[in-house]
């Protein structure tokens, strides 16, 4: 999708316009109460919903296990089982030297030959005696009860944000490693750093001897800060990343490739990213979205709801709702969309496929970065979905569901700023400032506009991306609704003001 294309969009039409132009469906859910479950319409499948975990804290990855139970991490440093017939959960480890804030324990891969290597594969955060923080790959042993030996297979550096990550094995017997850019961006498109790549280890931490480039991890490199990763029945690899302002992608995998950050978000589709990739070969996603969702985990999907058939499964945590990305025959590219759940379960971080068909999706309502109306008193949970049979044509939803009426101002801080600023402006403490309370936004409009074209990069945490992408008229929209709205400032900007800034500053 294109970049300029969707923002003009976004301008001139009212979101359900936007929506009907795109190749996704959002269904509407029939929501009737059963005992303990809700019932959910597809197109012609009747789903159950039902939460069989709750109480939780941060669940980032979820496996289905070898014992037939969903084993799953949580941000708080704990590695649990969960029966998702009875909701049973019996704990595994606690890790003790995780470093929490933002990171903490991640994502997790069980051993493939698990009867004779009963291992797991764990990546968590840790911050050492000196202040660095690390990002480490630890293999534990199962001991038919908890997790113990821990053995560090291999060690890169950590960040206050954007680590990532995800851990996956493949056919071949290989780990699959996707890190984060760390906000380093001259190291990203270097083989010699693992920051922003896809690494490549043996299951025992060494380096295999056909990776593209000798004596590295680096598989692949040029993301951003991956949170899925997953291969398709036939081993395509496909990795789920955060974009800046714009551009969340999803990317098939392949060895040796570059995939253009921070040169280029999405599709090369502006004046210097086309100049990029002239000169450097890229690969471009097999999907991208502007404004952005916040990808998070995926797993693929060939189980008993036909509707769902040979996608990609994608939990996202912006736009809090499972997107459901169905594949061609040869897996290689999305073909369709679909979006289930929006802004029903809050943050949804992860989801796991049982081998009957079962989809579970994890929320992350208790992290660092909570929406409006979460976390609710059972947060955080695990959900199951579930067939539970057909809906007659007689029966079958006629219209599609509409979107709510809102003005384009209001559209545009909810596509581009409530995601860190929250939808009341008053922002996350210690990691996103308010809006209802910034001197910047009651100060020099021109200094103002300047500041929000530039953006700025924070020494610690996450800085402000750039917006000089926006046209004029849109920023005159959603800074006027931000200084007015929301900081109680009498007077917005004009057009005419920021085309004014544009000019000034070449």
């Amino acid at each position: 999708m294109k970049k300029r294309w969707l923002r003009a969009v976004l301008w001139a039409a009212p979101i359900f316009l936007l929506f009907a132009s795109l190749s996704f469906r959002v269904p509407q859910a029939l929501d009737v109460r059963m005992e303990g479950a809700e019932s959910y319409a597809l197109d012609s499948t009747r789903l159950e919903v039902k939460t069989v975990a709750t109480n939780l804290n941060g669940v980032w990855d979820m496996v289905w296990g070898p014992d037939n139970w969903i084993w799953f991490t949580e941000q708080d440093g704990k590695v649990r089982r969960l029966n998702p017939e009875t909701g049973q959960i019996l704990d595994l480890l606690q890790i003790p030297d995780y470093y929490r804030k933002r990171l903490g324990l991640m994502s997790m891969a069980l051993h493939p030959d698990w009867k004779t290597s009963p291992q797991v594969f764990i990546n968590y955060s840790h911050m050492q005696k000196d202040s660095v923080i690390v990002s480490k790959l630890v293999r534990y042993t199962y001991n038919g009860k908890n997790l113990i030996k821990p053995v560090l297979l291999y060690q890169i550096p950590g960040y206050l944000g954007h680590n990532g990550s995800r851990l996956v094995v493949s056919k071949d017997r290989k780990l699959l490693w996707a890190t984060g850019d760390l906000k380093q961006k001259e190291t990203i498109l270097d083989p010699k750093f693992p920051n922003g790549k896809v690494l490549r280890l043996n299951l025992d931490g060494t380096i295999p001897a056909d990776n593209p480039f000798p004596g590295s991890p680096v598989w692949a490199m040029g993301f951003r800060v991956p949170q899925g990763l997953v291969f398709a029945s036939n081993g395509n690899l496909f990795i789920a990343e955060h974009g800046d302002a714009t551009d969340d992608e999803v990317n098939r995998v392949v060895k040796g490739a570059s995939y253009g950050w921070p040169h280029i978000a999405g599709f090369s589709d502006l004046p210097d990213e086309e100049r990029y990739a002239a000169d450097h070969p890229t690969v471009f996603p097999v999907k991208a979205w502007t404004p952005t969702i916040a990808p998070a985990g995926m797993d693929y999907y060939n189980g008993n709801i036909p509707e769902w058939k040979n996608a990609l499964l994608l939990s996202t945590l912006k736009d809090q709702s499972l997107r459901v990305l169905r594949l061609d025959a040869k897996k290689e590219k999305i073909v369709d969309e679909q979006i289930h759940f929006s802004g029903k379960f809050g943050r949804l971080r992860d989801v796991c496929v049982s081998p009957s068909g079962a989809v579970f999706i994890g929320t992350s309502n208790r992290d660092w970065n909570p929406v409006a109306n979460f976390p609710i008193p059972a947060d955080d949970r695990i959900i199951r979905i579930s067939r539970a049979g057909t809906i007659s044509k007689a029966a079958r939803l006629a219209k599609a569901q509409k979107s709510a009426d809102a003005e384009p101002a209001a559209l545009l801080y909810a596509s581009y700023c409530a995601s860190c600023h929250k939808p009341d402006g008053r922002g996350v403490p210690g990691s996103f400032p308010s809006l209802v309370a910034s001197s910047r936004l009651k100060g020099d409009k021109k200094e103002l506009i300047q500041f929000i074209l530039t953006g700025s990069q924070s020494a610690s945490g996450e800085g402000m991306p750039a917006f000089g992408f926006m046209s004029d008229r849109e920023l005159a929209e959603v800074v006027s609704y931000v200084r007015v709205k929301l900081a109680g400032v009498p007077s917005g900007v004009s057009a005419e003001e920021i085309k004014q800034v544009r000019v000034d500053k070449k």
